[in-house]
């Protein structure tokens, strides 16, 4: 009779084939049991660290440096899941799982590791009897099956929201956004599944992609908590839920919207803690407290808080009414939808399908005497008119409006029918903002090269700013929190007369100048001169100042021409007519970046590197190759063998360089200068990304070219294949090699 083994590792067989005598791949098939690995090993025909070396090139798998154990995947991954798939649980973070494991091809284990833990799988090697004796270890043989026994049903098809894995899964899916201090959570399904992002500090961050099989028992959960229709998928939905956290409460609103391959979801984070703050907690800074606290005294009349959906109008508002609550008045607010509950405040809901409007609430609190009201938005000019008509007869009336400055609020008051005349006399002043990231504190940098070009003529040519790095701290994105940026106008004489003649917006932003307002931008370069964020997040949020003045006509454009070479002026590009203003502006050249095309010269053809941008920098997702700047005082092939070890870990054998590549920056008014470089590494070619990139792939020439988003990566690809692809530059590689 003969007896047939499964082995649980049958590619490790046609590898063996490849590197051992046949006689001794004859031994080691007939004395196999389970593992071939094993077996190998046990016959003294190769051993393990020979063969990690090997699986590790062919799998693209990294070694593991050591079998640590940390708790937390210990408490991620019960131990009938790493026995039945003879995994070792190395680490857990919020997003990902690591993993030791004998198999990298086991697509089955990255899949069911992946929907347990809610996490991706990160896989690294060790030998099958070293991960044996770990688990040992680590587990012992005391852990209880019931878990596992649950999982089992899911993997069935027996899904069932009430199982404990699809709540758990949610349930660390929220408690991980509201620790990220994430304002929303979105999932977003997909063909290849679910995409799991978080909302941190006004931008959209990748956490996991889960299998499709689970969009459906997800969102019901979801539903279920908010007290929705499991049943109806075909209809936009909303409801509300509400979790503990460390030992506050934290409220959710939901929203579902059916989609093309499922129902979308969004689920907006109310954490009471970071939202409902005091006025000293918004941050303003020694220019904007004290109008902010000027305008909080008055005691009639309208203020007006603008900026677009996001912009922290609300977390304002509720700072203002808890400042004015200290008064012992009596304060009602009319919202859609209440976010916070404010204790001592009366806080109404709009219902328009009950007919409770925005101008049907307001003539009802009219009557409840109210000293302070607060409309969440004026978006009609009924609304508009009982707001003004309120002011005007003793109460303080705080209202939104979505307009990109302060004084565009005045004019979209009067487009909506106000009259200017009751407008003049009802407004008290207009708070404009607008968040802005703020630079992590652990790991900010100085910018050596100082302010972005585009920005500088209006910033001190002397002024010290910082720029982003990354860290553990702030999840490797530089930046951690928001601060608002404020343009605060109070209503004097002078602008009360514009408003009542209807003077144009450029008229009524004179007149706010004049009485000591700020423009949005200037309250954000004093930010930036404060170390508080970045010139890149300053242009990113918001638009550049056309003029310093609003009272000079013409500017100072010879500030901005004397940011160039001086040299220039004597080019025939310069119009003689007036010997000052050149045809189009100059453009600075700078060689600034180097791009290294990292290649493994392997026996069956060169493998390229490409690499992914984070979803957290420039170009999110892009492929690329290898990309940095060139520092102050560095010569460029330092700076190619630096970018490499710094974005890939990897140690140069021969470097090469090429050609150099120009490409244009709009948004720093600069031509860069590329410089190209060929690096061959020796194997085993381990990758370890550094923070800019998430995905690496070795792929062949073509397939690599294919993949790269710049076309002058593709062309530097090719004239690199063309000069080195005989394995050197030939009569020419005494001048292309650098080493």
């Amino acid at each position: 009779m003969t007896t047939t083994h499964v082995m649980r590792d049958p590619w490790l067989l046609p590898i063996l084939k490849e590197f051992l005598p046949v006689e001794s791949v004859t031994r080691i098939e007939s004395i196999a049991t389970d593992s071939y690995w094993e077996a190998a090993v046990a016959s003294g025909a190769i051993t393990d660290q020979e063969l990690l070396a090997i699986v590790s090139r062919r799998a693209h798998t990294r070694i593991a440096d050591d079998l640590f154990v940390s708790p937390n995947a210990i408490e991620v991954i019960p131990e009938t899941l790493a026995r039945r798939y003879r995994i070792l649980p190395l680490d857990a973070s919020v997003s990902r799982l690591e993993i030791a494991t004998a198999n990298p091809y086991d697509a089955d284990c990255e899949r069911t590791l992946g929907f347990w833990s809610g996490r991706a799988v990160g896989m690294s090697l060790a030998p099958p009897l070293a991960i044996a004796e770990r688990i040992e270890q680590a587990y012992g043989k005391t852990r209880s099956e019931r878990s596992f026994a649950i999982r089992e049903r899911v993997q069935n098809g027996g899904i069932d929201v009430a199982d404990e894995p699809v709540v758990r899964l949610v349930d660390r899916i929220v408690a991980g956004g509201i620790a990220d201090r994430a304002s929303d959570i979105h999932f977003e399904p997909a063909e290849k599944g679910v995409a799991v992002r978080y909302r941190v500090d006004g931008l959209l961050r990748d956490v996991m992609v889960l299998p499709q099989s689970v969009g459906a028992p997800l969102v019901s959960r979801i539903k279920i908590m908010a007290g929705m229709d499991i049943a109806d998928r075909l209809r936009p939905q909303g409801g509300h839920a509400t979790v503990t956290v460390e030992g506050a409460r934290v409220d959710l609103r939901v929203s579902t919207l059916p989609a093309s391959h499922g129902e979308k979801v969004v689920v907006r984070i109310l954490d009471t803690r970071s939202a409902v703050r005091s006025l000293e907690a918004l941050g303003l800074d020694e220019i904007d407290a004290p109008r902010m606290r000027r305008l909080l005294e008055v005691r009639e009349g309208l203020v007006l808080v603008t900026g677009p959906t996001g912009s922290g109008k609300t977390t304002t508002l509720y700072a203002a009414l808890l400042e004015i609550q200290r008064r012992a008045v009596n304060v009602i607010t009319v919202e859609d939808p209440v976010e916070y509950r404010i204790p001592g405040i009366v806080q109404v809901q709009i219902n328009e399908k009950a007919g409770l409007t925005f101008a049907s609430a307001l003539r009802s609190i009219l009557r409840q005497d109210p000293d302070v009201v607060l409309i969440g938005e004026i978006r009609d000019r009924e609304t508009a008119a009982i707001a003004i008509q309120a002011a005007l007869t003793g109460h303080l009336v705080f209202a939104t409006l979505h307009t990109n400055d302060a004084c565009s609020s005045i004019t979209r008051l009067t487009d909506l029918g106000v009259e200017s005349g009751k407008l003049s006399g009802a407004l008290k002043g207009i708070i404009a903002q607008r968040l802005i990231r703020r630079l992590c504190a652990d790991c900010r940098v100085v910018a050596n090269a100082g302010a972005p070009l585009r920005i500088r003529a209006t910033v001190p040519g002397d002024a010290m700013v910082y720029a982003p790095a990354g860290c553990a701290h702030c999840a490797m994105s530089g930046y951690r929190g928001r601060v608002a940026v404020t343009e605060i106008v109070i209503t004097d004489s002078e602008l009360e007369r514009a408003i009542a003649a209807n003077a144009p917006l450029d008229s009524l932003v004179s007149a706010a100048r004049r009485e000591g307002s700020r423009s949005l931008w200037d309250s954000g370069v004093s930010r930036l001169l404060a170390g508080e964020t970045s010139g890149d997040e300053l242009m990113r949020v918001l638009e550049q100042d056309t003029g310093v003045n609003p009272n000079d006509s013409a500017g100072s454009m010879s500030d901005i021409w004397s940011l160039f070479d001086s040299a220039a002026t004597k080019s025939p590009l310069y119009d003689s007519s007036n010997g000052t203003s050149p045809l189009f502006p100059l453009t600075s050249v700078i060689p600034g970046v180097v791009d290294v095309y990292v290649i493994r010269p392997l026996p069956d053809g060169w493998k390229v590197l490409v690499v992914r941008r984070a979803n957290d920098t420039r170009c999110p997702g892009a492929w690329e190759t290898v990309h940095g700047r060139i520092e102050d005082n560095e010569r460029p092939e330092a700076a190619a063998k630096r970018e490499v070890r710094e974005e890939t870990g990897l140690q140069i054998d021969r470097l090469y360089n090429v050609t150099v590549q120009p490409f244009y920056l709009h948004m720093f008014e600069t031509i860069q200068l590329a410089v190209v470089f060929a690096a061959f590494v020796a194997e085993p070619a381990e990758v370890t990304l550094g923070s800019e990139h998430q995905e690496f792939e070795w792929l062949d020439v073509s397939e690599a070219a294919e993949r790269f988003v710049w076309p002058r990566e593709r062309e530097a690809l090719g004239q690199i294949q063309q000069l080195l692809g005989a394995g050197d530059a030939g009569p020419v590689e005494d001048v292309l090699r650098v080493f």
